[in-house]
């Protein structure tokens, strides 16, 4: 009698634990899936077909034809309308970000289980006691019951569930689903790159509806990577606002004279008219002082955003040292400007151009000679956030354009894995 065959213990595989990083932002949201055990790899969701620009990744934040619903719960955190709209838009990136992974994402996900968590971008720097995080905890929670359930996802629905009048078991439970600051999710791809860096760091977001400024110290210990909050400030200064307000100046002058309507940049994959010629149908020489001086203004306030918060940093650094002659920064600062505005030359020529650097030049050991300043390596140092190898289906064309996702790509780590944030002034 032949001995019996060896018995064979089948062992399942451990499920998988895959992140939606989900970056709300005023004109549009990115998602990028993140495999941070398994694989170790990041998967940048696509809304439709790819056409050789960064429009593909970038969904308009709207609900219907309700929108700007970032800025309006930001103004009102705690409007029940804005909540349920937000809610139901969430719930339609989260269950249009799944499809997409299911049809497009390699083929041995679909053999092993899958457990999901949430992690969203919150537009301060400490998501701790405030109105707004409150806010966007229950959206979020909101959001993944509705997008459990496909065919329940409506305003009125979203209203039933936050009255408990409806329970919904979400695919994502209430533990798994985090905020983490959108600022410090942008700088993951860098913490986490060859390239990195430790020390100060200039950090200029231009969206659709703010320019956030943030002074930064990268520093870490045995145990975590610290990103060190400053000097911060947030204002109505973002691309759109600039549009609107030369729009409102230049209709003043000339009712009708505009070719163009908010909405039409709503989406964030146009640019803004740069000059007043590609503004307005006919361009008249009051039309055009209106604009330079609508536009004079406006950059007054960005520099004075930038410079304001870069000098209470640095008297910060000087004051904290008994050394009077110490120079924190030494020869430059290191810079990076980030967002979709930043591609506006109108934000790029007072930010990276030389009139920020200039209005440094007062508090710095910098050489008041620009031309000397580039011999010396001296002044703000413009640095590029770097497209991250581990980053799938993210065309090698449009790479230039990665700030773009950076938030989303920081945020696909999982709350667990992101560095820790430390915040040394509240302004």
């Amino acid at each position: 009698m032949p001995p019996a065959s060896p018995r064979v213990t089948t062992v399942a595989a451990p499920p998988v634990d895959l992140v939606l990083g989900l970056d709300l932002g005023t004109s549009c949201t990115k998602v990028v899936i993140g495999d941070p055990g398994w694989k170790n790899k990041s998967y940048a969701v696509s809304f439709g077909p790819a056409d050789g620009n960064i429009s593909a990744w970038l969904k308009p934040t709207r609900f219907g034809s309700e929108t700007n619903l970032k800025m309006r719960l930001m103004n009102d955190p705690a409007s029940d309308q804005v909540r349920n709209y937000l809610a139901c838009y969430l719930a339609e990136i989260i269950r249009d970000s799944r499809s997409w992974f299911e049809a497009n994402g390699p083929l041995d996900y679909r053999r092993r289980e899958i457990r999901w968590s949430l992690n969203l971008g919150f537009p301060n720097k400490s998501v701790k006691g405030s109105r707004l995080a409150s806010a966007y905890t229950e959206i979020a929670n909101l959001a993944v019951a509705l997008a459990s359930k496909p065919e329940i996802s409506t305003a009125e629905t979203a209203a039933r569930i936050r009255r408990q009048e409806l329970v919904v078991e979400p695919f994502v439970p209430p533990s798994r689903v985090k905020l983490y600051p959108e600022i410090a999710a942008q700088l993951a791809g860098y913490v986490n790159s060859p390239y990195r860096k430790a020390g100060n760091l200039l950090l200029i977001d231009v969206g659709a509806g703010t320019l956030d400024v943030s002074t930064i110290i990268l520093h870490g210990n045995k145990e975590h990577d610290i990103v060190s909050f400053h000097f911060c400030d947030v204002q109505d200064l973002g691309v759109l606002r600039l549009y609107e307000r030369r729009m409102k100046e230049l209709e003043k002058i000339s009712s009708g004279c505009t070719k163009f309507t908010m909405e039409h940049f709503q989406d964030g994959s146009r640019p803004i008219p740069e000059n007043v010629k590609d503004l307005v149908h006919r361009s008249t020489p009051s039309v055009e002082i209106a604009f330079d001086q609508v536009s004079q203004l406006f950059s007054k306030e960005v520099l004075d955003v930038a410079h304001g918060c870069l000098g209470r940093f640095r008297k910060s650094q000087r004051d904290a040292h008994l050394t009077r002659n110490y120079d924190p920064w030494g020869k430059s600062l290191r810079f990076f400007l980030t967002g979709g505005g930043c591609r506006s030359s109108f934000y790029k020529g007072y930010l990276a151009g030389g009139p920020l650097e200039e209005r440094l030049l007062t508090i710095t050991h910098w050489h008041p000679e620009e031309n000397r300043r580039r011999t010396y390596n001296e002044g703000l140092r413009l640095e590029t956030l770097p497209a991250p190898d581990n980053l799938q289906n993210f065309s090698k064309f449009i790479r230039s354009d990665f700030d773009r996702l950076s938030v989303a790509y920081g945020l696909a780590f999982g709350g667990e894995n992101l560095m820790k944030i430390t915040s040394a002034t509240r302004t």
